[in-house]
């Protein structure tokens, strides 16, 4: 048996509800008093679909916003006589070389009573004096009857057009049998789990200099983090097509948790390294310094093309060096 809470603190993060065709039609709706946004009136009944096949090809579901549609979708009566309740999960799952996966879970559940009740319950229309602006809790939740045909249920909201309480109390309490597993994609390698880094991390460097007016400007190293700190080295790839995008993430390509001699000499050489000089041009790969127990800032190190140096301090603006060839080797596997 599988207990459904861990899988929905997860999706409150991750998931989007993936659209459903149904065959109920929204009423023009009231206005929300206090975030001047309409809560939708529903009405009509679930679209009933002829027959379940999986998770991932009737309810896929992507990583992104908050989740909403089954907000929206029109609730469930008496007329589908539902005999199992399906959940559609998006879980990191820790491998045992220490690494995750994203992994696409479908768990189904028997003991309907409960949750049944909850979801033919009415909208709450009441407006409190305040609504959260939490991203709202949504399950990617499918109902099948003893046919094996099934439907996506609307869930009753509150005033302040999020799902009511009973529902998710019920959806919490499901005692689900895990059906199948799949690996979506990698989230964390064992190489990045190992060495305390992540799996992405984006380029300031390119970030900070980018703009009509960038931020950083040439001086001198100054170490943002205590010089006694142990230091962990982080390096990533920058794919070619983040490169020159506003998103310029890496991805991890090696790391360690530097022995004290070779961080002493890179502090050393850090020290040293002039002002940056002018270059313009994205790198492939850049190292990232910083304390082992994350305080402080952080230095960036492109290490390639124009071998800048970023030194993000805790507080004040960033500044940029220039690396030469003997720190590029210091900083290399």
């Amino acid at each position: 048996m599988r207990a459904i809470a861990k899988g929905l603190t997860v999706l409150a993060a991750l998931a989007v509800m993936a659209a459903c065709e149904n065959t109920g039609r929204i009423a023009e709706p009231p206005v929300d008093k206090l975030q001047g946004r309409p809560f939708p009136i529903v009405t009509g009944t679930p679209a009933v679909q002829k027959a379940w096949t999986s998770c991932e090809t009737d309810a896929p579901m992507e990583i992104g916003g908050p989740p909403s549609d089954a907000l929206i979708l029109p609730r469930l009566d008496t007329g589908f006589a539902a005999t199992v309740a399906v959940h559609c999960q998006l879980e990191p799952e820790r491998r045992a070389d220490r690494g995750e996966d994203l992994v696409l879970t479908e768990g189904r559940a028997t003991d309907l009573t409960t949750l049944l009740a909850a979801l033919r319950l009415p909208d709450d229309t009441f407006i409190p004096d305040a609504c959260t602006a939490d991203m709202p809790w949504v399950p990617n939740l499918l109902l099948l009857d003893a046919h094996g045909h099934w439907i996506r249920p609307g869930l009753p909201t509150t005033g302040c057009g999020k799902a009511r309480t009973e529902v998710e109390e019920a959806v919490r309490a499901l005692r689900l049998t895990t059906i199948k597993e799949k690996v979506i994609r990698e989230i964390l390698s064992s190489g990045a789990a190992v060495s305390g880094c992540t799996q992405e991390w984006q380029d300031m460097v390119a970030i900070e200099t980018s703009g009509p007016t960038p931020r950083a400007l040439p001086s001198h190293v100054s170490l943002p983090f205590e010089p006694t700190s142990q230091m962990r080295l982080c390096v990533f790839r920058v794919p070619a097509d983040r490169q020159g995008t506003p998103d310029v993430a890496g991805t991890f390509d090696y790391g360690l948790l530097l022995p004290e001699q070779r961080r002493e000499v890179i502090a050393r050489t850090l020290a040293s390294m002039p002002p940056a000089q002018e270059c313009t041009g994205p790198a492939d790969r850049f190292a990232v310094l910083r304390a082992s127990n994350n305080t402080g800032g952080e230095i960036y190190v492109e290490l390639d093309h124009c071998r800048r140096i970023l030194t993000r301090p805790m507080s004040g603006p960033p500044t940029l060096a220039q690396a030469d060839h003997t720190l590029i080797e210091l900083l290399g596997r």
